[in-house]
């Protein structure tokens, strides 16, 4: 399966453009009814909060255009026809679709719409959807649309008959009474009126438009978790002991929460992003910060807020440009912002000055495992929770649930469940992975004894403890989940689980294997996920592997530099000149050593990019995955022996065709990102 995927691009909307539109929305209107249906069961790509039906020709400069841009600045997914409309596909099939997903329509009304048979028969669809509409009258009388007036005109439109040599209705009567109905029943709803109620202030309505929509689409909800136990009680106590203690103080709300690891504060934090993202409106939830900082850098991570926030796709050169960014873009918006597992101060000092601009009722989450670090940032003492395990009566409720599907014991192992319950202490992600491992063991006792007394041998190490689970799994399965934590967090379920196909091994029965479990995790958007404290067990198990998975440069190539020689056995690569600089080289402490002695980290940040080349010149053998860039592909295909790629993810591609030095005889997967590939 090859996938492609091309540079962004945002297409200019001129006259030319406007007309080729409008002509290929006539062509394409009389095959539109029927896409409905057929595409209404369809898988489709993209998914949209709003769909803003209109004539492009009176309002697409005005307001259909600074409503559209008005709507994405506050982070909704919105269709305004040509601006989403994607090469490639045929135009009434994207449409519907788009319509189909959208939880609001807004029609705006204007003087030439109903001249428009494709805005008709958008009405009609929107109609069929039964999501909430949001009439605009754009400079039109609303009794014209409600009594049929504005229709007179289509009644009237004939076409040349060759054959007969007769003129004959453009339209059957059945169509333009639909459309007719359509239109009054729409136009019959509450809406805004530009001539009546806002006497033609265009800004006034359109601010008011958009309150409308803020209230009525309907926000994806982050996936929580499959036995949310206990959860409802911790968000009562988070709002009790810090939120509300902090909510008249007149300034932005900064608070923390801290825990260890396994303890469930990224769960909790979703919870809460869930319920209070409705009343802001910017929201956005920056997950696994300390992760994220290791595989790329700060730079990246103030990218992604500013697009969450403002949807602006900005250059960023430094964490000081970053930083200046967020808090011009940002002044005095009304903002959600979570940032989890933070684990350095420098981390916080990328993102929290923004806090200076905010309108003063905005809220910053910080979750942490180190309440030092939240101190050290300014976070008072009294705006830190401090987050526990959970009481015996909702750690039985989780446990068992994992292991009989309901939430209490099977008779005759309740002490054994207690076993369990004192070995786990309250701790969510033990009690949610050695439930999933004993699930489906009710008729053997004695692996629920044998079970329980490995862990009790075990020091009170959580990673130990849980590769009890790593354990009990098949080779293959065991294989599989350290692929998965070096090199397949984030990637499409999909499109990875055929990488481990083979003549006697099923990889979607494997991967199945490892959900049960509780080992992985596939999200709503069908992206796999892991718990960190797995990621980082199953880490530690393939640094000491003898087949090498090299997922990070500064930690694992100069081991390998150590230990090499010969040909190395290695599973696969991740390599980008960029994570070759230590993590925190874009943080602020290191840019005022570079200021101090630049020769200094100048030479320091050469050496870590000499690793990298340095590595290049070892024969490596066996490699199946492969994720790199630019130019430097080449280079590592040389240094590897009879390779056997099955999985290629490409950043930066400088081709435009695909190099024949490329291995593609078992590739399965090839993802590029860069220039679009003419030829494969």
């Amino acid at each position: 399966m090859v996938y492609l995927t091309p540079p962004s691009s945002f297409p200019q909307t001129n006259s030319e453009i406007e007309m080729e539109m409008e002509i290929q929305r006539s062509s394409a209107a009389t095959t539109i009814g029927s896409s409905f249906a057929s595409t209404s069961n369809a898988a489709d790509p993209m998914v949209y909060d709003v769909f803003i039906n209109h004539r492009g020709l009176d309002t697409k400069k005005t307001f259909a255009g600074h409503l559209y841009r008005r709507l994405l600045s506050h982070g909704f997914r919105t269709f305004l026809d040509e601006q989403e409309l994607e090469g490639g596909f045929d135009f009434p099939s994207q449409i519907v679709g788009a319509i189909r997903t959208a939880s609001v329509h807004v029609a705006i009304f204007s003087p030439k719409y109903t001249e428009s048979t494709w805005c008709l028969n958008e009405l009609l669809f929107m109609r069929e959807s039964g999501f909430p509409i949001i009439p605009v009258f754009y400079r039109v009388d609303p009794a014209e649309l409600r009594y049929g007036k504005g229709l007179c005109a289509l009644e009237m439109k004939t076409m040349y008959d060759h054959e007969t040599g007769m003129t004959r209705p453009r339209y059957d009567s059945a169509t333009i009474q639909n459309w007719r109905n359509a239109l009054s029943i729409v136009a019959n709803m509450s809406g805004f009126d530009l001539e009546g109620a806002f006497h033609g202030d265009e800004i006034r309505m359109l601010d008011e438009v958009v309150k409308c929509v803020l209230k009525r689409v309907k926000k994806t909800k982050w996936h929580v978790a499959k036995y949310p136990t206990g959860l409802h009680e911790k968000v009562k106590d988070f709002e009790r002991d810090v939120l509300k203690q902090h909510q008249h103080s007149g300034n932005v709300q900064v608070l923390g929460m801290v825990a260890m690891g396994g303890m469930g504060k990224t769960t909790l934090a979703v919870e809460l992003f869930n319920r209070k993202s409705s009343n802001y409106n910017k929201s956005y939830f920056l997950a696994d910060v300390r992760e994220n900082t290791r595989s790329s850098s700060l730079i990246s991570l103030q990218s992604k807020v500013l697009k969450g926030l403002t949807q602006l796709d900005l250059n960023i050169d430094n964490i000081h440009e970053g930083t200046g960014m967020l808090k011009r873009h940002l002044l005095d918006c009304h903002v959600l912002l979570i940032l989890d597992d933070i684990d350095h101060v420098d981390q916080l000092e990328a993102f929290l000055p923004v806090k200076d601009v905010l309108r003063s009722d905005s809220l910053i989450l910080i979750t942490s495992r180190d309440r030092d670090v939240l101190r050290r940032s300014g976070v008072e003492e009294s705006s830190i929770y401090q987050l526990t395990g959970l009481p015996t009566k909702h750690s039985r409720e989780l446990f068992c649930s994992y292991a009989f599907c309901k939430p209490y014991p099977v008779h005759g192992f309740e002490d054994l469940v207690n076993g369990f319950l004192v070995a786990c202490q309250g701790l969510p992600l033990s009690l949610k992975v050695f439930g999933a491992l004993l699930l489906g063991r009710n008729d053997n006792k004695s692996f629920w004894e044998n079970t329980l007394s490995r862990v009790h041998q075990v020091p009170d190490d959580i990673q130990k403890r849980l590769r009890i689970s790593y354990d009990a799994l098949h080779k293959k399965e065991q294989e599989m989940f350290l692929d998965i934590a070096c090199f397949f967090i984030g990637e499409k379920r999909d499109i990875t689980v055929g990488i481990w196909d083979e003549p006697d091994w099923n990889g979607s029965i494997g991967f199945q294997n490892l959900e049960r479990k509780c080992l992985v995790e596939v999200d709503a958007n069908n992206h796999i996920h892991m718990h960190d404290h797995l990621r980082d067990m199953g880490r530690e198990i393939a640094r000491a592997s003898s087949l090498r998975r090299l997922w990070h440069p500064t930690e694992n190539i100069n081991d390998l530099l150590q230990q090499a020689s010969g040909l190395t056995e290695v599973r696969g690569i991740r390599m980008f000149l960029n994570q070759s600089t230590d993590q925190n080289y874009e943080t602020s402490s290191w840019r005022q050593k570079e200021e101090l002695f630049p020769n200094r980290v100048m030479k320091l940040h050469n050496k870590l990019h000499n690793r990298c080349y340095r590595f290049l010149g070892i024969g490596v053998r066996k490699l199946q995955f492969l994720q790199t860039e630019g130019h430097l592909l080449k280079r590592i295909l040389r240094r590897v022996h009879s390779p056997n790629l099955i999985w290629l993810s490409w950043r930066d591609c400088p081709y435009s065709y695909l190099p024949s030095w490329i291995p593609t005889k078992n590739l399965r997967v090839l993802k590029v990102e860069g220039k679009v590939l003419q030829t494969l």
